[in-house]
């Protein structure tokens, strides 16, 4: 047997153990007549999930205003949600148990759990958290979903569609909310306006590192790609704080007065405040991809594959999508030629913007 086959026979193992042991509930029925207390499962703590959300959110609350939505996030993608009007409450996920006695509490009605698959902790709250109804996706094998919902082939924002068809709504509008506050946006605003270039321009390189993660290397040339195009503006670098002495170094390695570090980025939002003031973004990282779309960016987004840019393509006109070259799934075997031209092609909305 080859390595991923032990693999794929030991999770398979495994799931067949969960289930003997937590797939058990009497079903029950959901009641649309009533107001609700509904929670999405977003403790995987993926800021583009969570932003992909946010239309449902909106969606529900537009529609039944008397429903709760509350919200099971991580550390890192409860900031996405933390000033949201159509959050009511966000459960930040600390442990199976902990977690557990929180839910309880809340008497919620429907507990929507939208990821293919199911871990430990996913058995366990679904069992114990105490709601009424599981609504889930594709998950008609398992007897702890009251409600299954068929989204195979779909984006994953149609899936949401899907779920919310479900719930009666018919219609929903197509974009992501990432309110920032306006002490926020005020501080991006002043370090924006401190910048020399007549345009700003964020590069992100990080993303997943499975293919998605822009080479030190190939970033120092995508990058002088950019100054090359656009001499005049101010090409700023984004990096998470682990990352920040490694960007410095690629800063000084570049040699560009044009390049600067965004040293003082701690969390998402502070990353989202500049991208609102920014001009034009490039990112292999659908996360910011989504957050760019949220404020309406252009923006050249490099994705894996096609099914990954089907499921996570970007909901904006002003975005143009790059592949790697034919036979790669690497973010690094990019065409630097197309790159160019898709530099070259967004021009009018700098003009415009700037």
């Amino acid at each position: 047997m080859t390595p991923s086959s032990i693999k794929s026979t030991a999770r398979r193992c495994k799931q067949s153990i969960l289930k003997l042991v937590f797939d058990h509930k009497s079903r029950r029925r959901l009641d649309l007549t009533n107001d609700a207390t509904i929670l999405f499962d977003q403790k995987q703590d993926l800021i583009g999930d969570m932003l992909v959300n946010t239309v449902a959110f909106r969606a529900i609350k537009q529609n039944y205003p008397g429903w709760k939505v509350h919200v099971l996030a991580g550390m890192t993608n409860q900031e996405v949600i933390r000033t949201n009007p159509f959050v009511d409450k966000i459960h930040v996920f600390n442990g199976t148990l902990p977690t557990i006695r929180l839910l309880k509490r809340e008497n919620l009605d429907i507990y929507y759990f939208h990821k293919n698959r199911l871990g430990f902790n996913d058995f366990v709250l679904l069992k114990h958290a105490g709601s009424r109804v599981n609504v889930g996706r594709n998950k008609t094998e398992f007897k702890l979903f009251d409600y299954s919902i068929n989204a195979s082939n779909e984006t994953e924002l149609d899936r949401y569609r899907s779920f919310l068809r479900f719930l009666g709504i018919e219609q929903a509008e197509s974009h992501y909310d990432f309110p920032l506050t306006d002490e926020e946006l005020s501080k991006a605003r002043s370090y924006v306006s401190q910048l020399h270039g007549q345009v700003v321009i964020v590069f992100n390189r990080y993303g997943d590192k499975r293919g998605k993660l822009f080479s030190r290397t190939f970033a120092m040339r995508l990058v002088n790609e950019v100054n090359q195009v656009y001499p005049d503006a101010t090409i700023v670098l984004l990096c998470p704080p682990r990352f920040r002495v490694e960007t410095i170094d690629m800063q000084h390695r570049l040699g560009l007065s044009s390049v600067i570090v965004a040293e003082h980025t701690e969390t998402i939002r502070d990353s989202a405040a500049i991208i609102h003031h920014a001009d034009l973004v490039i990112t292999p990282d659908t996360s910011i991809v989504h957050i760019a779309c949220a404020y309406d960016k252009p923006q050249i987004c490099v994705y894996r594959d096609e099914n990954e840019l089907r499921l996570w393509r970007p909901l904006s006109d002003k975005a143009i999508t790059l592949l790697p070259k034919s036979g790669s799934r690497q973010v690094n075997d990019l065409d630097e030629q197309e790159f160019r031209q898709s530099l070259k092609a967004l021009a009018s909305y700098l003009v415009t913007s700037s």
